[in-house]
């Protein structure tokens, strides 16, 4: 039977989590105690136990000026015995349906290698977001003159936040919101795992930051004039997957460029209604979108829909949506992707994610 774990029950899904994931005692504890109880749980159970769970984390994400909820995916895990009979298959399903129902716009998960991708783009998660590799610590610029490079304090917590919310805001049309709050809690889970925030300052005035662990930065944001300290390169792999879940919702809050209408046929296999033939009209942010028997102009998948809408894949022809630039980096230490020489375990090289298919 698939369903949400009341908030009595959450703690119940520890045997599961440890099961799957080697994540550390200190990190599992800090994840338990103080992050599980504001997350949505969705579990199959037989007999009683727990055979397969997803994690859902709630986040507010920009879109533009506005702002809306949305749900990363995390801690996707099947008992051995029951993995490839469909379970987690069956879990999302469950999750996905209900989201449509709430009205939520869109979701988002970071996969852990491609043969998981492949398993998340059957169910119309697509790519819309690039990684940038990092350089090596020899080839890092030091910092000279007036440019300071320091551990941030609490102290420096609503600067900081003024500082990335502006810097999120010029570059990027969707961001996960990046308060005070988002760097406090990010501050806490770092003291887990001996990591730090270091931010640049100019005059007094925070000109950039970046998020340390194990000697990698898994989040930095540097002002135009500090960028030659940027430890990136320019090169990128795939790295974030989204779905839109309610399409209407989606776009109008994202909005297409420009006036018209168009006829698309859409293929959804996982929700129905999204699925079929459609025509839309549209005005910037005021869309109206019904069903139709006229000839589809378009003829996409969710996923390919998905990735036009964040800009990541447009479609030749497809009007273009008013939000082309996207920032959904997330971070959740202790989550190992690519090889680290401290642990057994593994660091991805920039934001650390776990949403593995077990």
């Amino acid at each position: 039977m698939i369903r949400y774990l009341e908030k009595n029950e959450k703690l119940n899904i520890r045997s599961i989590y440890e099961q799957c994931f080697q994540d550390s005692k200190e990190y599992t504890d800090y994840y338990m105690n103080n992050c599980l109880k504001n997350n949505f749980v969705a579990v199959d159970e037989e007999d009683g136990e727990i055979i397969g769970a997803v994690h859902l984390i709630p986040k507010t994400v920009t879109t533009g000026k506005l702002k809306t909820n949305v749900f990363y995916i995390y801690g996707v895990s099947t008992l051995e015995k029951y993995r490839r009979k469909g379970v987690m298959k069956s879990i999302f399903k469950y999750i996905l349906s209900d989201m449509y129902e709430d009205m939520e716009a869109f979701t988002y998960l970071i996969p852990s290698d491609e043969t998981n991708a492949m398993i998340y783009r059957k169910l119309g998660f697509e790519y819309v977001m690039d990684k940038e590799l990092q350089k090596k610590e020899e080839a890092r610029k030091k910092p000279s003159h007036s440019l300071i490079l320091r551990k941030a304090e609490p102290s420096d917590f609503p600067r900081l936040a003024i500082f990335a919310e502006s810097a999120m805001e010029e570059r990027y049309d969707v961001s996960l919101t990046k308060n005070r709050d988002y760097f406090k809690k990010m501050n806490d889970l770092l003291e887990v795992e001996d990591g730090r925030i270091e931010i640049y300052v100019e005059n007094k005035v925070v000109v950039g930051y970046r998020i340390v662990v194990d000697d990698e930065a898994i989040e930095e944001v540097l002002d135009n004039e500090t960028q030659s300290m940027t430890w990136l390169l320019n090169e990128k792999k795939p790295y974030a997957m989204a779905r839109i879940i309610n399409l209407r919702k989606t776009l109008r809050l994202i909005g297409m460029r420009g006036v018209g209408q168009f006829v698309i046929e859409i293929e959804d296999s996982v929700l129905p209604g999204n699925n079929g033939r459609f025509k839309i009209s549209y005005e910037h942010t005021n869309i109206k979108m019904e069903p139709t028997t006229e000839e589809a102009e378009f003829h996409v998948t969710i996923g390919q829909l998905t990735q036009h809408v964040f800009g990541y894949k447009l479609i030749d022809g497809l009007p273009e949506v008013c939000i082309i630039y996207v920032d959904i980096y997330e971070y959740r230490l202790l989550i190992f992707i690519e090889g680290s020489k401290k642990r057994d375990l593994k660091w991805d090289s920039f934001n650390i994610i776990k949403s593995r298919w077990k």
